[in-house]
């Protein structure tokens, strides 16, 4: 099956300790691009969904995925939610979403925003959360 090349990709994490999970995602959405940016979730916005605080400051997590990939055009992600700067400002021809993002694909909907899902890497053992309380 042949995959359909996107010109400007966009997806959205808070890349909470970069796992093979999130490194599978990125390059198989990179693979779909020409240019993917990838929207890292400010502290704030982590606070309000998750009701916790990232592991890692956001510059750690922008580190991270840098030093995977630097062709990657990584930029940080609102600390109101809602607001979608980085979607606004960029204008992706495609959002590509882990398979997990439920809320963000209805929020997309809404605002006519193209999307897909990619699929998952063992999320079994490679979802954060997991591997969060593993570490405990």
């Amino acid at each position: 099956m042949k995959v359909l090349m996107i010109n400007k990709g966009m997806v959205f994490g808070v890349f909470d300790g970069l796992h093979e999970g999130h490194k599978k995602f990125l390059s198989d959405a990179a693979a779909r691009c020409t240019k993917l940016i990838v929207v890292v979730a400010h502290p704030e916005a982590v606070l309000a969904l998750k009701k916790r605080h990232p592991l890692r400051t956001l510059e750690d997590r922008i580190g991270e995925i840098r030093s995977f990939n630097p062709r990657l055009e990584v930029v940080t992600g609102d600390a109101t939610l809602g607001e979608w700067r980085a979607l606004k400002n960029h204008r992706p021809d495609m959002v590509l979403l882990g398979y997990d993002q439920k809320q963000i694909a209805e929020e997309l909907k809404i605002m006519n925003v193209p999307f897909t899902f990619l699929e998952a890497h063992c999320p079994s053992e490679f979802k954060s959360s997991l591997l969060d309380k593993k570490k405990e």
